[in-house]
């Protein structure tokens, strides 16, 4: 065999800055057993390939196995890759967290062999089996098809993240993800931990098992060094659900990185709950430059029924406190607001607009969050799938776009407006459009951010600012007028503004 493997993600319409952190560690892996490892990741900021070119590669490379990453919000993207592929493929195989829930369904589309949960601890046992050309039945965590039958083996144990190897960076081409020289920090993720202890209504628990794991201190911060000394990484991005989860490790890593007095500044993303004063100023110390914070909502019942707390009253003035902290600490704070959920009313979204515009002073980075999607096996999905009758939407669901272009005005205005428009719950008009209200009001602040932190000059960003805004709402007149007119004059705008938009 040519001991050689071709990891794939499907083009979706919203570019990757960074690489796939799974092909990372999946790569370093397959390497360690001697396969050459190829990438093409479509959904990169600067990839321009195409499915035939990706045939054309496989026609001409002939790797042994393939393996595409899937994502629920774009499964079909996958699945309609795998079926052009799969003419010219020896081996398919599929990871990732809508493969962990559905496996069988992914054979079913096309894939050879499904992996469930982490597919680190499986892959070497599966190359291994390849290579030695023995029958899959003692590798867990896999799902493939034998003699016509589907397969399903055991699953496989939970893997102990300090002993897995540095993800492998070198596997992907550079100027897939940078073409000036400080895009090198897209290289710059890191995942510190996996799993999350909440246990909220709309998100997926599984793909890590139903536990919170973290690697320790001092692997994390050799990890930040590696970056550093190899490729010149100045900023680093925690990638895990809940960075601040385990206080001591972060005040050992904290104290790692001020002794260190390395050139670093690091992001991470968490959840109110898990911080205090004494962290946030701590992860200032350390070189924390942004937070993410996952407040979600500040209405009462929404905040129970979504399973984010149960004492609603503590929650919102600690998201207060919170707030407060980090910009007296000058960390940039960027704040979720999740919105669509079936129970909401016009009321709901007349507060939580008011609660926006209160706090919009301490929101430094974004806002973000989004529309709710009823992703499956979450409490959410099991919950209202029969009575809004969207089971297996990902399989049937038209798209709203027929292209992978986005219009411009989603890049900064109304990121979340395919969402909105997916409607899953089928909100009624006065609750859709004050959600509508909302979202282009978190937008529009935004923007004014945005062009702040990019020029210093007042005079320049209040230009850059207005400017934008104004091309937003044109391209969402136009869009209404016709799609194909707004990308045609809006295209090329957008493709250059991805850029500006996401320098760190």
């Amino acid at each position: 065999m040519n001991k050689k493997i071709l990891f794939l993600r499907a083009s979706t319409g919203w570019k990757d800055p960074s690489p796939p952190m799974a092909f990372a560690y999946l790569g370093r892996i397959a390497k360690d057993l001697g396969f050459e490892v190829l990438v093409e990741n479509l959904n990169a900021q600067y990839n321009t390939k195409t499915v035939n070119d990706i045939i054309e590669l496989i026609k001409k490379e002939k790797p042994d196995i393939v393996g595409i990453s899937i994502f629920t919000n774009y499964s079909r993207d996958s699945y309609d890759l795998i079926k052009k592929i799969k003419p010219y493929c020896n081996l398919i195989i599929a990871g990732g967290p809508h493969v962990t829930i559905y496996p069988e369904e992914t054979i079913e589309q096309g894939a050879d062999v499904s992996f469930v949960g982490e597919a680190e601890g499986t892959f070497a046992n599966f190359l291994k089996a390849i290579i030695s050309k023995k029958k899959l039945h003692n590798v867990k965590g896999i799902v493939y098809k034998e003699r016509g039958k589907i397969k399903k083996n055991p699953p496989a144990e939970p893997i102990d993240l300090d002993k897995l190897p540095l993800p492998d960076k070198e596997i992907f081409r550079k100027e897939d993800y940078m073409k000036s020289k400080e895009e090198i920090n897209n290289f710059g993720g890191i995942l510190s931990s996996r799993g999350c202890p909440g246990r909220c209504a709309y998100c997926f628990h599984s793909l890590f098992g139903r536990c919170f794991r973290y690697r320790s201190a001092k692997s994390v911060f050799n990890e930040i060094k590696y970056l550093h000394e190899k490729y010149r990484i100045t900023h680093i991005n925690f990638i895990d659900d809940a960075f601040t989860i385990n206080k001591k490790r972060l005040m050992d890593l904290c104290d790692m990185l001020i002794k260190a007095k390395l050139p670093i500044e690091w992001v991470c993303a968490t959840r109110i709950d898990f911080l205090d004063r004494d962290i946030i100023f701590k992860m200032k110390e350390a070189g924390c430059v942004m937070v993410s914070l996952g407040i979600e909502s500040c209405i009462p019942n929404t905040l129970i029924k979504m399973g984010k707390t149960t004492n609603p009253e503590w929650y919102i003035q600690q998201s207060k406190n919170v707030l407060k902290w980090c910009y007296e600490a000058k960390i940039r704070a960027g704040i979720n607001i999740l919105t669509g959920f079936p129970w909401d009313t016009k009321e709901d979204i007349k507060k939580i607009q008011k609660y926006v515009k209160k706090i919009s002073r301490y929101v430094t980075q974004d806002f973000c969050g989004g529309i709710l999607q009823p992703m499956p096996e979450t409490d959410i999905y099991e919950k209202y799938a029969k009575e809004y009758d969207f089971e297996k939407w990902w399989l049937y669901k038209k798209n709203i776009f027929e292209k992978d272009y986005h219009p411009f005005f989603m890049l900064y205005y109304h990121p979340f407006w395919e969402q909105l428009n997916n409607n899953f719950f089928n909100l009624n008009k006065d609750v859709f459009d004050e959600i509508d209200k909302l979202y282009k009001m978190m937008g529009q602040w935004n923007l004014k951010i945005i062009s702040k932190r990019r020029f210093k000059n007042p005079i320049i960003h209040f230009g850059i600012y207005h400017g934008l805004l104004i091309l937003s709402k044109m391209s969402l007149v136009l869009y209404g007028i016709s799609p194909v007119i707004e990308e045609k004059i809006m295209g090329p705008l957008a493709e250059y503004s991805y850029r500006f938009k996401y320098k760190k």
